[in-house]
């Protein structure tokens, strides 16, 4: 199938078939959100509460005390990351996100499969979140009140996947409204637990002393602590496939990718920070080998009966969270089944809320099945280390280095006149080259079962997307390459 572009790369009848599929399904509501609420969806995505505390232990045993020092690097190279995004989107604003980044940039196809591959981790990550939930809230319950509720994990699941179903399916208003709360407070317990630990310090030195490098137990553990710090932060692209219901999302989108790292990025140096203070500069084995969170020990050592407020962030942790991640996989199959690469009901929208009520649903039955199949055959814990701490981490990985090598190709194609070497050539070779550092690290030495399965997965699920791109071929269905990289810039163009 022949098409001729002109010089924006998009051929006037992809656009016309874009009004047309938009017309159709109604659309999403255009400009309901603010540069706040999108920034929070992207805020969210990241989950303050749970990188935070969930991880504590894994980075200071890789790195000592020094482990806020690792994620201030950790947070350079994100920057990097982000700037890829920044790039795209203020050229590019589509509800598809880095399917029309890289549909555009590089090929249709190649656009497609880092979809498929984003799809696979945002709308997985939902059930084994809730599920873990359910596993610390239980494990708190037994150790604290000798209350055994084994079965909690799955109730959280089946209690929360349809609570966020159903404030999707209320409108994208009412989606930001409930992450701004929930991740508001969460953010706020985070931040009064991490400052207590400053005017309550445990037994140590200076407190200074997180930041000197010469204080790393050795530099192979300060990089692995860096790696997981950029894991850590994964989730500051959330907003980017809300360009279409953002308002002025060809400025708002890239303010909100940058704004989202900075702030959650400070954050979460701070909150690494507070901990190990107030746990004792002098311990750092000590946290790495509790076998219970330290910021729940140190809950229990600075307000007591009080610290139930933690387990209160989690809980809005793990709903925004979820939400977010709804949200953005819903987005990208309704851009996706709107060119034709998808089918068609995934872009039906409600009359009224204007939101993707079939691809919601799909979302639902995804949470739910992944969340209780998963977990029933690994337990609550291995199924969320597994699926939201290793599968999909290595499935956006790739996801952002296909957008790196598409910000390359796009300026030095399409937007010649304002390629920059250091945004377009520097910044991607670098934080890509992390990156693949980074998933060669996490299975070298291979971990153990079923952790050492994720790259096997994630390939099989590469290589579905790569068996339906050759059954489309087959079929001659293909009018969606011309589709694929259109805009809401071009339509409204």
């Amino acid at each position: 199938m022949s098409t001729s572009f002109g010089p924006e790369g998009i051929s006037q009848s992809a656009i016309s078939a874009g009004e047309r599929s938009t017309a159709e399904h109604g659309g999403l509501r255009r400009g309901a959100l603010g540069l706040t609420e999108a920034t929070m969806q992207a805020v969210t995505q990241i989950a303050p509460a749970i990188a935070a505390f969930f991880f504590t232990s894994a980075v200071v045993g890789f790195t000592g005390v020094v482990a806020p020092l690792a994620y201030l690097v950790g947070v350079l190279i994100v920057l990097m990351l982000g700037s890829a995004l920044v790039q795209l989107s203020k050229h590019l604003p589509s509800a598809g996100g880095y399917y029309t980044y890289v549909s555009r940039a590089i090929h249709p196809r190649a656009g497609f499969l880092t979809s498929w591959m984003y799809v696979f981790y945002a709308p997985l990550a939902g059930g084994p979140i809730y599920g873990f939930f359910g596993f610390v809230v239980a494990g708190e319950l037994k150790a604290n009140y000798h209350i055994a509720v084994p079965w909690l994990w799955w109730v959280c699941i089946l209690i929360g996947a349809p609570l966020v179903a159903f404030l999707q399916h209320r409108g994208i208003k009412i989606s930001a409204r409930a992450m701004l709360i929930l991740g508001g407070l969460e953010i706020l317990i985070v931040l009064v637990l991490s400052a207590w630990g400053f005017a309550d310090p445990g037994p140590g030195g200076s407190a200074f002393q997180a930041f000197d490098p010469s204080k790393a137990v050795s530099l192979s553990g300060f990089a692995l602590a860096v790696v997981f710090s950029v894991q850590g932060l994964t989730g500051w692209e959330a907003a980017a496939p809300l360009a279409e219901e953002t308002n002025d999302p060809k400025r708002n989108i890239p303010r909100t990718v940058m704004l989202s790292i900075v702030l959650i990025g400070t954050f979460l140096v701070f909150s690494y920070w507070g901990q190990i203070v107030g746990w004792g500069i002098a311990d750092p084995k000590g946290i790495a080998s509790s076998s219970e969170l330290p910021a729940l020990i140190l809950a229990h050592r600075f307000w007591d009966g009080a610290w139930l407020i933690l387990l209160f962030a989690f809980l809005n942790s793990t709903m925004a969270v979820c939400l977010a991640c709804a949200n953005v996989g819903t987005r990208m199959w309704y851009r996706m089944a709107q060119t034709g690469s998808l089918p068609s009901a995934l872009a039906r929208t409600h009359a009224r809320y204007k939101t993707p009520t079939i691809a919601i649903l799909v979302q639902l039955a995804i949470s739910l099945s992944v969340g209780i199949g998963v977990g029933i055959a690994f337990g609550p814990s291995v199924s969320y280390y597994l699926v939201d701490g290793l599968v999909l981490v290595l499935a956006v990985a790739v996801v952002y280095i296909m957008a790196n090598l598409g910000v390359f190709l796009f300026y030095r194609g399409e937007r010649r006149p304002e390629f920059n070497v250091m945004l377009h050539v520097v910044f991607p070779v670098i934080s890509s080259a992390a990156l693949i550092y980074a998933i060669y690290k996490s299975f070298s030495p291979a971990p153990a079962s079923p952790y050492k399965w994720a790259p096997a997965i994630d390939g099989a699920w590469l290589l579905i997307g790569i068996a339906i791109l050759l059954v489309m071929r087959a079929r001659r269905h293909e009018e969606w390459l011309t589709r694929a990289g259109t805009s809401l810039a071009d339509i409204e163009a």
